[in-house]
C-alpha cells in the first residue's frame, strides 16, 4: 500500500510502498477515507528527536474497516468509523480499570513508528476506541470530530463559568473549535486574536464577537478592552508556538490562562510575574472518549458544524508537497488528505 513517511527535520515526506497491517486481536484494520494534517504533525516534523525515519503521520482520520481482529464483537468489513488515535498499554491501573486516556505509558498513532497514522491507503485502531459514523455525515465531515474533540476537551478542562468572557489567542482549527464550543455553551463575550485575514475571517464566520488583528496592535487584550468595555476572565492559547511570557504580560488580573497549543519549544518565564497578577494557569491535552462520541453525535444531527475549517482536499500523492507548504505562513485552516 502507498503511505506518506517522514524522512527528517528540514526535509520533505516522501510517499512510499509498506505492508498493509494486519488486523491483531480486539483491532481493526480501515481503509482510510480521509486524514487532516495536524499542526502537530507540522511542528513534530520540525523538532529533532520527535519522530523516527519512517514514522507515519496522521491521527485525525476516518475510514471503512476492511478487517475484523479475533475477538472484536460488533463490527464487520464496510462499517464506516472513526478512532481515537492512542494505544493504551493495557497494563497499568489506569488501563486495568478501562479509564484508557489516563494510560501512564499510551503509543501515540502517527508519532510513534509502532502504530503508524493514517497519511496511507490503510491503517488500523484499537475496536475499543473506535465510533461508527451515523448515516448522512461525510467522511471528510467526521474526520474533523478529533480537532472539534480537543476543543471541546479544552472547554471542559477550563470549566469556564457560565457567560464568562472569554478571548482565543489563533484562530487556526482548535481556536475555531473554541470558539464554536464557546458560542454552543453560552460564553459571555467571545473574542479571537489572529494575524492572518483570512484566519480572521473563519473567526467572524463561526460567531466570534471581536475579531482582533494581533499583527496591528501590541496587546490584544486591551484592544479586546477597549471594543467592548469588558476584560477577558478566561484566555485560551491556541497557537502552539512560545508565548506564555507575553500572555502573562497582557492578562489582567485573575485571569486563568489555559495552554491549548502544546507547543513543543522550550519556554521562559518569571513565576513571580504571574503571581503578582494572582493568575491561574491550565494546560489541556486532548479530550475524553465521551468527548469524541459527543463530538460525532452533534456534528451527526446538525447541532455544530464544521464550517468553514476544511479549506482543501488533496490525494495522498499531494500530501508531500502540500506538507511543506503548510510548514511556512499560509491561509490554510484544515487540509483533508483522501487517499
Amino acid at each position: 500500500m502507498k503511505v506518506v513517511q517522514f524522512t527528517d527535520v528540514g526535509s520533505p515526506l516522501k510517499l512510499a510502498d509498506a505492508p498493509r497491517p494486519v488486523a491483531g486481536p480486539g483491532e481493526l484494520v480501515f481503509k482510510v477515507a480521509a486524514c487532516g494534517v495536524c499542526a502537530s504533525d507540522l511542528h513534530a516534523a520540525e523538532v529533532p528527536g520527535m519522530l523516527q525515519v519512517g514514522n507515519v503521520l496522521g491521527h485525525e482520520y476516518s475510514g471503512v474497516v476492511a478487517e475484523v481482529g479475533p475477538g472484536v464483537e460488533g463490527w464487520l468489513p464496510g462499517d464506516r468509523m472513526i478512532a481515537i488515535p492512542v494505544r493504551p498499554c493495557g497494563a497499568c491501573a489506569a488501563c486495568r480499570s478501562a479509564q484508557y486516556m489516563q494510560c501512564s505509558d499510551p503509543m501515540l498513532q502517527g508519532f510513534d513508528p509502532r502504530l503508524p497514522g493514517a497519511y496511507a491507503e490503510y491503517a488500523s485502531c484499537l475496536a475499543a476506541l473506535a465510533f461508527k459514523i451515523p448515516d448522512g455525515l461525510g467522511s471528510v465531515d467526521a474526520a474533523t470530530v478529533e480537532p472539534l474533540a480537543v476543543g471541546l476537551g479544552a472547554w471542559k478542562t477550563a470549566q469556564v463559568p457560565d457567560g464568562a468572557d472569554v478571548m482565543i489567542v489563533g484562530a487556526g482549527i482548535i481556536g475555531l473549535s473554541i470558539a464554536k464550543w464557546a458560542k454552543f455553551f453560552g460564553a459571555g463575550c467571545v473574542g479571537v486574536s489572529e494575524m492572518v485575514p483570512a484566519r480572521m475571517e473563519r473567526a467572524r464566520q463561526v460567531g466570534a464577537d471581536v475579531v482582533i488583528d494581533a499583527g496591528a496592535c501590541a496587546d490584544p487584550v486591551a484592544e479586546y478592552e477597549r471594543q467592548t468595555g469588558r476584560k477577558p476572565s478566561v484566555i485560551f492559547e491556541c497557537v502552539g508556538r512560545p508565548m506564555i511570557a507575553r500572555l502573562i504580560a497582557m492578562a489582567p488580573i485573575g485571569t486563568h490562562l489555559v495552554l491549548v497549543g502544546t507547543g513543543m519549544e522550550n519556554e521562559s518565564f518569571t513565576v513571580l510575574s504571574a503571581a503578582m497578577k494572582r493568575l491561574r494557569m491550565t494546560f489541556t491535552l486532548g479530550y475524553e472518549p465521551a468527548d469524541f462520541g459527543f463530538v460525532l453525535q452533534m456534528l451527526g444531527n446538525g447541532r455544530i458544524t464544521n464550517a468553514p475549517m476544511v479549506t482543501a482536499t488533496i490525494g495522498l500523492d499531494e500530501l508531500p508537497a502540500t506538507f511543506e507548504v503548510l510548514r511556512k505562513p499560509n491561509d490554510h485552516c484544515k487540509v483533508v488528505v483522501t487517499p
